[in-house]
């Protein structure tokens, strides 16, 4: 009987880590093809480093003069 309760035990422990790891890969996809517009992924923080190249050497050489 205990031998068959810890086998059990064993068993049910091996399904929840299969389980957690199906839901774990599968997690991205469960949206399907229709995704909401979440704009804080798309957020960008300010000016790249071109912009800043273009508009501050501008400023530069304005202010040599």
């Amino acid at each position: 009987m205990r031998r068959l309760s810890i086998t059990a035990s064993v068993l049910v422990s091996l399904l929840s880590s299969a389980m957690s790891a199906i839901v774990r890969f599968m997690g991205p996809s469960w949206d399907g093809a229709v995704r909401k517009y979440r704009p804080e992924l798309h957020y960008m923080r300010g000016p790249g480093p071109k912009w800043r190249e273009k508009h501050l050497l501008g400023r530069v050489s304005a202010g040599g003069r």
